[in-house]
Order: structure tokens, then C-alpha cells, then sequence
């Protein structure tokens, strides 16, 4: 295990150098949740939606607020169909 997390960071640290600030974070959350899939802590559909926002052939239903935005709104709505941990989410976010 330290000799993973050693050439991990030895990786991370190597390849930022070469990498505009901008896409450091991008890099970082990639190499973190590859790190976080071989070790299954993490399911892959939670990757993917996380990655593309998630496809959902439903519309959403109204939005509970004028201040959140329909972009946020579908996101929130399609989160709550990837799997059953996250079913109605966006009814709790609407609630809070």
C-alpha cells in the first residue's frame, strides 16, 4: 500500500508539472477516482454521472425555486434515477 501511494504521488506530482492550473483539479479528481474504482470504494454509475451529468429520457418535475437553476434542477432529477441510495433527492433538496 505505501508503495502505491508513493508512485501515485510520484505520478500526480510529475504529470502537474506539465499541466496548465486549470486542469490540475480535473487531473486530480480523475486519478483520485480511478484510485477509488480499483479499490471498488466507488461505483462506477456514480462515476459516469458525475462525469456526463447523468441521461435521463424524463423531464423533471417543476422546480421548487425561481433561484435554482433548470440546468442544476434536471441534474438533481436525474441523480435520484442512477440508483436507489439517491431516489427522490431532489424531492429532499426541495424540501430543505
Amino acid at each position: 500500500i505505501i508503495l502505491n501511494d508513493s508512485f501515485r504521488y510520484t505520478l500526480y506530482c510529475n504529470i502537474c508539472r506539465s499541466l496548465f492550473e486549470k486542469h490540475k483539479t480535473l487531473f486530480s479528481f480523475l486519478l483520485c477516482m480511478r484510485g477509488l474504482l480499483a479499490a471498488e470504494e466507488e461505483e462506477f454509475a456514480d462515476y459516469r454521472f458525475l462525469l456526463t451529468g447523468g441521461v435521463s429520457l424524463e423531464d423533471p418535475p417543476p422546480k421548487p425555486a425561481e433561484w435554482v437553476p433548470e440546468r442544476c434542477w434536471g441534474e438533481l432529477f436525474r441523480l435520484s434515477k442512477i440508483h436507489e441510495r439517491y431516489d427522490g433527492f431532489h424531492f429532499k433538496f426541495s424540501e430543505q
